[in-house]
């Protein structure tokens, strides 16, 4: 299959507008189905020092992941860092866990980061594997605030890599280490994709099988006519999550604990996936996570400590949580005061 590709080279010195990313989202040209990506309008809402300076879009690759894999092999950490590879449509989207990472032509924002900065070039192999736990976290965190931004306020953190709105799936991350001082991020948000229409027929079955996650998109949330521009949401996830980054790790904490949807509420622990029944699955109470990035929960038999590797989690009480507006299935949110 030929590879259309478009490179934008955004340098560093690109002046970041004033104006605000609410404002700048309805950059869509009105009745567009798919507005094409725009490097320039990406710049002009970057504040970044490197993430999004350097950008590659294709109109169609295989995975983003895979070329930002790529991008950081050809030109080592230092070079590579920042590097933003962003497509409208994968072939081979990758997920957690095995997964794939399904998505409409041109509708979301399927994206992969190159993590590498400069002050791990000399810093011990426990200060590298604390900056990468916290990274690991960070990457939800900064499309919640992202999202917020635009206007998406019910936008949560679902331990480990998910972000959830109305309690339907709004984004998936997945963050893939090198096993030095190097990390390949990669998000898919979706954006403008008509979700609700897509999953019709999923949801709770009521009968005790298990739960098929249903998805929605910051269009629906903001119930937008028109298309929403990807570019600063984009350029969002970027800023924010150097600004995390920066926070020290007892800051960065109060963050996530911030931005968490699960703790305090029951949820059933999977171990295969939560299509696929398992003896060992269980029900329990999310406690926290901690500070490496495993999640606690009670359970009948006291209390475990999971790793996202190994196990799935789906809260118990959807169409129940706090973040639920029943007044209407979608629409425009309330601003928070």
């Amino acid at each position: 299959m030929l590879l259309r590709s478009v490179v934008t080279a955004i340098t560093a010195a690109a002046v970041a507008t004033s104006r605000p990313l609410r404002s700048a989202l309805r950059m869509a040209a009105p009745g567009a189905a798919s507005p094409r990506f725009d490097g320039v309008a990406l710049a002009a809402c970057l504040r970044t020092r490197a993430s999004g300076r350097q950008v590659e879009h294709y109109d169609e690759t295989d995975s983003t992941m895979l070329r930002a894999a790529a991008r950081l092999a050809e030109r080592g950490g230092r070079e590579a860092h920042g590097a933003l590879v962003v497509a409208d449509w994968q072939t081979g989207g990758i997920g957690r866990r095995g997964r794939s990472w399904e998505s409409g032509r041109a509708q979301n924002l399927l994206f992969s980061l190159v993590w590498s900065p400069p002050e791990l070039d000399d810093a011990p192999p426990a200060a590298v594997l604390a900056h990468m736990i916290q990274l690991n976290l960070a990457v939800s965190v900064a499309v919640v605030q992202a999202c917020k931004a635009v206007g998406v306020t019910s936008a949560r953190v679902k331990w480990p890599n998910d972000v959830w709105a109305l309690e339907r799936k709004l984004a998936g991350s997945l963050v893939n280490f090198d096993g030095g001082r190097a990390a390949v991020i990669g998000i898919g948000l979706n954006v403008n994709e008509r979700c609700a229409d897509a999953d019709a027929g999923g949801g709770a079955s009521g009968d005790g099988q298990p739960w098929r996650v249903q998805r929605v998109s910051v269009r629906e949330l903001l119930g937008s006519a028109e298309p929403v521009a990807r570019e600063p949401l984009l350029a969002g996830v970027c800023n924010e999550l150097e600004q995390l980054m920066d926070l020290p790790p007892e800051r960065f904490v109060t963050a996530y604990r911030q931005a968490d949807m699960l703790i305090g509420r029951a949820v059933r622990v999977h171990h295969v996936s939560r299509e696929v029944r398992d003896p060992r699955d269980y029900d329990g109470t999310v406690l926290g996570v901690t500070p490496e990035g495993y999640l606690r929960v009670r359970h009948c038999n006291g209390e475990s400590t999971l790793s996202g590797e190994e196990v799935s989690i789906t809260p118990q009480d959807l169409g129940q949580g706090q973040d639920v507006q029943p007044s209407a299935r979608f629409g425009r949110e309330q601003t928070e005061s």
